[in-house]
């Protein structure tokens, strides 16, 4: 039987996809063949860096997951939502040009936003857009009522050639690592359940609210509370109690208060026990002589 065309040349993009990330990244791919997981590669993005000996050597930095395509086409993923929805790595979308020989990399690090406001979609697509960065205002596009579901913008990150000389890949790599670490930062605050996202990297935030958010969103608050002690305790113990020092502490502790009557008095421990850690240490400080 004659080999189809098509898988050849799949398969030759996936050939050239592999080298041009292993320029800049160490690349593992998973069996293709009997395990359809939807990314084509995982990748952990390397630095080189020099050692005291004199020689060169590779420093991982983060890791992310990849999906070849050979056109920049939206992508219906309504088969591998389960599977983007449990990812823990940053996911792009790699289109590959044989001539001339390049990956045009597009990312879809708003997948944690998209899950945490509209939860499990029926239908999911991925769409790679030409414009560099993420439009705040354009993340996703709801197509529900054309029920079309939800459509990704991917926007775009870099294009990799063969014709890169090394020098040229540094701008491209830090800025593939930025949106990778802004990922990985979005996905471990949907799996907390802390909806606060980070979508440009600029300062522009989202806060989601909804039936997720609202089961957590008082206990995350309370977590922050107990932080607050236990740094405000720090900078005690370090010198640092100053003017500013003293009018936190105020502001928190009438918090405090007024939260434990809220509760009837049951704080979670691991609020009270640095609070109250902290004010045992300033009755001592009051009383010595």
């Amino acid at each position: 039987m004659p080999h189809l065309l098509s898988f050849r040349s799949g398969w030759e993009n996936e050939r050239l996809a592999s080298y041009l990330l292993s320029r800049f990244s160490f690349v593992a791919q998973p069996s293709s063949v009997s395990e359809d997981l939807g990314s084509d590669f995982f990748c952990t993005i390397f630095e080189i860096v020099k050692l005291t000996s004199g020689h060169e050597a590779l420093r991982p930095l983060s890791s992310f997951a990849i999906q070849i395509k050979s056109s920049p086409e939206e992508i219906a993923m309504d088969n591998k939502i389960d599977y983007l929805l449990n990812l823990e790595l940053p996911f792009f979308v790699g289109v590959v040009s044989q001539s001339p020989p390049a990956l045009t990399i597009y990312s879809a690090e708003s997948l944690a936003l998209l899950f945490a406001t509209f939860g499990v979609p029926e239908k999911l697509s991925l769409l790679p857009i030409a414009e560099l960065g993420v439009d705040a205002t354009r993340i996703y596009d709801d197509l529900r009522q054309k029920g079309e579901g939800i459509r990704l913008n991917c926007p775009l990150v870099a294009t990799f050639s063969t014709a890169d000389e090394r020098s040229m890949l540094v701008d491209k790599v830090a800025a593939l690592h930025k949106i990778c670490t802004r990922a990985h930062s979005n996905i471990a605050s949907r799996a907390n359940e802390e909806h606060i996202y980070d979508t440009d990297g600029k300062g522009s935030f989202q806060i989601v609210a909804g039936p997720r958010s609202v089961e957590h969103f008082r206990m995350n608050f309370v977590k922050r509370l107990g932080e607050v002690f236990r740094n405000l305790d720090w900078l005690f113990d370090n010198g640092r109690a100053d003017e500013r020092w003293k009018t936190e502490f105020e502001l928190f502790d009438s918090f405090y208060q007024a939260f434990s009557n809220l509760q009837g008095g049951i704080v979670p421990a691991y609020v009270a026990a640095p609070y109250h850690a902290l004010r045992q240490k300033l009755e001592r400080h009051r009383t010595k002589p």
